[in-house]
């Protein structure tokens, strides 16, 4: 049976107070739950299958603070974990691709896409780029994890840290000697193929994989960065929830560089509009 103080905190109840009290108390409260129950079940999803409901409090501002360097590398093997946020919360509700784009387990995600083109695509099928403050939360959960899985760095759950190679420009700007140029360089994997790359959210591979284009002016429209990257690739470079790339413009394209959706959820629930957002730029090793 449902608590009392929880029944009358539901939107629902207002509408389903006035039972007959002629049938008596307990009865009453037995037939309000059982309607109540009637009422949940009939609410929409907040989000569709392919995606996950992140709910909950962001933090607009937290640093990171290294408290153990990586042996013979400029990234930190291991980072604090008494962070405290240094603005107040938002409230942030939205669904997310549960991976990346085209968000079907099995394919390889899409690369060598633009922001443009990200956002197009994610508009085709009535979703949104996510914001760059959507896609930490995402990442991060309410525990602020500098990873998804945690606080050290590692080769694993997610695909990071695997030997780069060297990229060869003419053959990716030539149309005919993209793919196969594209092939060569590959070192993702394909989507699903990690399933402990996973954030509190549920939602898959958001540190390393891919680079995953963002939306900063979304939640900053005074940004001077339309569009930002995030998540890092599968290379030894920074892959914290947090670090953004900034320098790449709109237009750019490259053999690492993919996307996820965002939307809003269904089932009709409001929260207050978060206020504007700017996120500082890190600058901690990682």
């Amino acid at each position: 049976m449902l608590d009392p103080d929880l029944w009358a905190a539901l939107p629902w109840a207002v509408a389903l107070s006035p039972l007959p009290t002629f049938l008596g108390g307990g009865l009453s409260w037995a037939l309000a739950s059982l309607a109540g129950l009637a009422v949940v079940a009939s609410l929409p999803d907040a989000c569709p299958r392919d995606m996950a409901l992140v709910d909950g409090f962001f933090c607009p501002d937290l640093p990171y603070s290294c408290a153990r360097d990586a042996a013979r590398s400029y990234r930190c093997a291991e980072y604090a974990r008494d962070a405290r946020c240094r603005a107040p919360l938002q409230h942030r509700r939205y669904c997310m691709d549960l991976h990346e784009w085209p968000n079907r387990v099995g394919e390889a995600p899409e690369v060598y896409v633009d922001w443009h083109e990200a956002k197009e695509k994610c508009a085709g099928v009535g979703k949104r780029l996510c914001s760059r403050v959507e896609w930490v939360f995402a990442c991060e959960g309410e525990k602020r994890l500098p990873y998804s899985w945690g606080y050290v760095r590692q080769p694993s759950p997610c695909n990071i840290d695997r030997a780069g190679l060297d990229f060869d420009i003419d053959a990716l700007l030539d149309p005919k000697a993209r793919q196969e140029e594209l092939d060569r360089l590959w070192q993702g994997d394909p989507i699903g193929s990690h399933p402990g790359c996973r954030s509190s959210w549920g939602v898959f591979d958001l540190n390393g994989n891919v680079d995953e284009w963002t939306d900063d002016q979304a939640d900053n429209p005074t940004s001077p960065h339309i569009s930002t990257l995030n998540g890092a690739y599968w290379g030894k470079v920074r892959a914290t929830c947090r670090i953004t790339t900034t320098s790449h413009g709109p237009t750019f394209k490259f053999y690492q560089v993919g996307f996820r959706c965002c939307a809003d959820p269904a089932d009709g629930l409001v929260i207050p509009e978060p206020p504007v957002t700017i996120l500082p730029k890190m600058t901690t090793p990682n």
